[in-house]
């Protein structure tokens, strides 16, 4: 019995000098493998330290690169951003100034020295002659607005036409550049003719000159108030450019200069007499 405790408590003390021992070696491995590991990884460093800076001087210009162009896009959106600004600014200019011009043009046709009284209706005009045979322009004011056939147009310059059409809300006239405008006219002193159209661009010829007409290049020439076609006197038509004396005729060739620019009319006014015939 005794015997048999012995080989127990012998046998434990094996058993916890073993484990003793198996604890003191792992610890001691563990110490070594640390100091490998430590040694190895310190060893690494050394090596490819060089290396990642050697990357990081290659990849910092990259990130400069890419923040640079980040900023350079920022910038760009701002310069469009004021370019589109500039161009508002710009176009709100020309239209204040189309504007003005606009104004100035409708005072200018409100105090026409040679209206005498003549009620008028402003109009704007919305078309522009389509060829050189047919000169005509259309307005935005008809029938509804008081606007008749064979009313005569004028501008702030001078005589333009006369309507020679009239819807409720639009009108056509025929310039007196057409080839199929007359104009009774007179000159100097006295002097009576009939102004034609000859074409866009063209000078008036004056027709129907008497023996004894006489005149010279700047004379102010204005309606007569004597042709049928129903304009009253003194409205301002042109300036004389030219005047010929054939050989061997007892009249003169004179060539009128319109004082409208047909071709750059905006607004006009409709005058609203027609003939007492």
């Amino acid at each position: 019995m005794a015997s048999s405790r012995r080989n127990t408590s012998q046998r434990l003390t094996l058993v916890i000098l073993l484990l003793a021992s198996i604890t003191v070696i792992t610890l001691a491995y563990k110490g070594e493998a640390r100091r490998a590991v430590t040694s190895v990884r310190n060893g690494a460093g050394d090596v490819f330290s060089p290396i990642q800076r050697g990357i990081a001087a290659v990849l910092h210009p990259v990130g400069n690169l890419f923040a640079g162009m980040a900023d350079y896009g920022g910038a760009l959106s701002e310069n469009q951003r004021l370019q589109l600004e500039v161009g508002q600014l710009r176009r709100q200019l020309m239209e204040a100034q189309q504007a003005q011009a606009k104004l100035d043009q409708l005072q200018a046709d409100q105090n026409l020295p040679f209206l005498d009284g003549i009620p008028e209706v402003l109009a704007q005009v919305i078309s522009s002659p389509s060829s050189n045979f047919d000169l005509t322009i259309e307005l935005d004011r008809g029938t509804s607005n008081g606007v008749g056939v064979g009313m005569p147009v004028v501008s702030g310059a001078g005589l333009v036409g006369s309507v020679i059409a009239a819807g409720q809300d639009t009108s056509v006239v025929q310039l007196i550049t057409d080839q199929r405008s007359d104009v009774g006219v007179r000159f100097g002193t006295g002097n009576v003719a009939v102004a034609q159209g000859q074409g866009e661009g063209d000078p008036l010829q004056l027709e129907d000159l008497s023996e004894t007409s006489a005149t010279s290049p700047g004379a102010l020439v204005v309606t007569s108030g004597l042709d049928v076609a129903a304009y009253p006197a003194g409205i301002p038509v042109g300036t004389v450019s030219s005047v010929r004396h054939p050989g061997g005729s007892l009249t003169s060739e004179v060539l009128v200069t319109p004082l409208v620019n047909v071709s750059a009319l905006q607004y006009v006014a409709v005058l609203q007499w027609l003939s007492p015939a």
